[in-house]
């Protein structure tokens, strides 16, 4: 059998710096054949993606990954329970506010008086809703300090408010 002429290297793509540098990688399969892709890892992880919420991404695996500042597709561990925290005391702070306004009380939020204006039922989609959209904007940024900062103080705050309510039901109920 003939052999196969081989292809040409792809041309050079231009760099930053208006050289030229090639970005590409080749791989080898086991057939012998040789194919010539773009390297995907030359931009790094997008905050969103087609793979945010079916995607593998834990965690960086290369040594030379940055350890801090990029995105994860998947939260495990200690702060996934500290965001299912942090929803929980959301939606207690919902349903502990509208036994409090049903028993007198007011909504010190002016924002959230206005939703509750149009009823109960909007007043705790917007409370789930903008906690779920929380939820998924600190889950995806793990790994940047700020969102860890976020998920202490956050916890901190709802967990100040819950405890307020308790006290308010206490004198409500005793």
């Amino acid at each position: 059998m003939p052999a196969l002429p081989s292809k040409p290297d792809p041309k050079p793509s231009r760099g930053r710096s208006g050289g030229e540098s090639n970005h590409y990688v080749s791989t080898a399969g086991a057939s012998g054949e040789r194919r010539t892709m773009r390297d995907r890892r030359r931009k790094p992880t997008p905050m969103f993606s087609r793979y945010t919420f079916f995607g593998r991404r834990r965690r960086n695996r290369r040594a030379t990954d940055p350890r801090q500042r990029y995105y994860v597709d998947w939260v495990s561990g200690p702060y996934l329970y500290a965001l299912i925290g942090i929803l929980t005391l959301i939606l207690i702070d919902a349903f502990s506010t509208l036994h409090i306004i049903h028993s007198g009380g007011g909504e010190a939020n002016p924002l959230m008086r206005w939703v509750l204006g149009h009823g109960a039922g909007w007043f705790v989609a917007t409370k789930a809703l903008t906690a779920l959209l929380g939820f998924v904007f600190l889950a995806v940024h793990r790994f940047f300090p700020v969102a860890r900062t976020m998920v202490t103080l956050l916890l901190g705050a709802y967990g100040g408010v819950v405890f307020y309510h308790v006290v308010l039901l206490l004198r409500i109920h005793l």
